[in-house]
């Protein structure tokens, strides 16, 4: 016991021991990394993150519970959230958002690139999928929008990182019950799409090599479905405010653990 005990001591002291020295050395490591990938963020006193994608995101509100856990790993950097989140939006709207004022049910939306940020989180809009298209369509179109959008945020924000974000699952059968009665095969159905969509935005973040906060995986229950707990039961649709702690959490631990803000 006495040498489990040290064990698990001396990894503690050692774990914040090199974060101290990650800390001190900022500067020096910065210059290491930018040899190795060019969007390496410098070390700064503070950090700007936007966030854009449907209703999922935008219950995130202005990103008060992402500041707080990254502030547990972050003390003394002043952390700035951006949400440009909008309901009822689809993957299409994006390239639109990033150039131009854009007006959603009355709320409006200066254009994203025209906010300085460090990094772009970018969620599946899933939720919201392209039904007009037929499946294999509508994904072939969900990644096309992706790389125009990737191309337009390096034309004019070139050292900005984007991340992809896969929000949390939909109810394996009792998606938007509380807001649309459908049969269950049919409400089944609904699930089955919108997983599709968030599950090419998984593969796509792969095949394109870019940071993937994958909620979407964690988040599944034992029928492959959104865990009850994380799902709002008012419409079984959003998160609940157990989801919103949730997601939030595990952005601020993924940009911790990749160290995409320098400490």
């Amino acid at each position: 016991m006495l040498f489990i005990s040290l064990c698990c001591f001396t990894l503690f002291f050692n774990f914040n021991l090199f974060e101290s020295l990650e800390r001190t050395f900022a500067q020096p490591i910065y210059q290491i990394k930018k040899l190795f990938n060019p969007q390496t963020i410098q070390p700064k006193d503070g950090y700007s993150i936007v966030l854009i994608g449907d209703s999922m995101t935008d219950f995130l509100g202005s990103g008060v519970e992402i500041k707080k856990y990254l502030k547990k790993y972050y003390p003394k950097k002043n952390i700035e959230i951006h949400n440009f989140s909008v309901g009822s939006t689809n993957i299409l709207t994006l390239p639109d958002r990033l150039q131009n004022l854009t007006n959603f049910n009355g709320r409006i939306f200066d254009p994203i690139l025209n906010t300085s940020f460090d990094l772009i989180i970018i969620e599946s809009f899933g939720h919201n999928p392209l039904s007009e298209y037929s499946l294999e369509e509508g994904l072939k179109k969900h990644n096309q929008t992706m790389d125009q959008a990737r191309e337009m945020i390096k034309q004019r924000q070139p050292k900005t990182q984007v991340i992809l974000l896969a929000t949390i699952a939909p109810h394996y059968d009792r998606y938007a019950e509380g807001v649309i009665i459908l049969e269950t095969a049919e409400r089944k159905k609904w699930t089955a799409e919108r997983s599709a969509y968030i599950k090419n935005h998984i593969e796509y973040a792969k095949q394109n090599k870019l940071p993937l906060i994958n909620v979407y995986e964690k988040s599944l229950d034992e029928n492959g479905g959104g865990h009850i707990d994380y799902i709002n039961t008012l419409d079984f649709i959003h998160p609940s405010p157990t989801g919103i702690e949730f997601i939030s959490q595990e952005i601020a631990d993924f940009i911790f653990s990749k160290r995409l803000l320098p400490l």
